[in-house]
């Protein structure tokens, strides 16, 4: 990083993000995180085990290290404390009616929207994930789940519902809200729309879900950005996946 850059960011780390280092922190655990699910999905496959089940393991394997080692550097780098949170600027306290309401009128429009856009969701899916490995699509990961044994599934949904349903949410929205989004301020309105976008390009290992992400998200990053408070969008993110591991569980039982 040139000094230029450095001081931009001030004693406090919150400055700005500017162009390919803005797009390049969005992205770039996305990419190393699907590299990751391409090969040892298909080495559980092989021996036996669900691939699903090496999509839950590397969100404490890769994607949580990844993510909050970022913002560890960042925080040692550009702060006078070495602490994870220093790099967290959105973390401003809220109400009960932040934590409850918000996050539940969140979730109701995000289920509207789903079921409205369900139709272009499946023909992205059908039609993208083709450039994908086989073993990693999402009918592939539910036929696999369903292949393997009682006991084998039981598990995996169990870990889907600590890792998916509360280890990822937390961990992404401390970094895609609590440290990215609040250091793109100056792009004004502008921001959360790039920054839902960047992070629904960031799971293109599922293209289905990438417009429903997008559009989900948006209006998430804005009430985040607005109430400077990265636990709301934590909440609402925690109830989409919990929404997704039980819809899971009643399709393969």
């Amino acid at each position: 990083m040139m000094t230029s850059d450095i001081t931009t960011f001030g004693r406090n780390g919150r400055g700005k993000i500017l162009g390919l280092q803005l797009i390049t922190l969005h992205l770039l655990p996305g990419l190393i995180f699907a590299g990751f699910f391409f090969v040892l999905s298909h080495v559980f496959t092989q021996c036996g085990l669900t691939g699903y089940l090496a999509l839950l393991v590397l969100i404490p394997l890769c994607l949580a290290p990844i993510e909050l080692g970022v913002m560890r550097f960042w925080s040692s780098r550009f702060t006078e404390r070495k602490s994870l949170m220093e790099a967290v600027a959105y973390r401003r306290q809220g109400t009960a009616a932040e934590y409850i309401v918000m996050p539940l009128l969140l979730f109701i429009c995000w289920g509207v929207l789903s079921i409205l856009m369900s139709p272009i969701s499946q023909y992205v899916e059908t039609h993208l994930a083709i450039f994908l490995p086989s073993w990693t699509t999402q009918e592939a990961l539910i036929r696999s789940l369903i292949g393997v044994s009682h006991f084998q599934r039981s598990i995996t949904l169990g870990l889907a519902v600590i890792l998916s349903g509360f280890v990822a949410p937390v961990v992404e929205e401390l970094y895609f809200r609590g440290f990215l989004l609040p250091r793109m301020e100056h792009w004004g309105w502008v921001a959360p729309i790039v920054n839902s976008f960047l992070f629904a390009i960031y799971h293109f290992y599922f293209p289905g879900n990438v417009l429903g992400i997008f559009v989900a998200f948006v209006p998430i990053s804005y009430i985040v950005m607005l109430k400077k408070n990265w636990r709301i969008g934590a909440i609402v993110h925690s109830l989409f996946n919990l929404w997704g591991v039980l819809s899971l569980a009643r399709l393969i039982t």
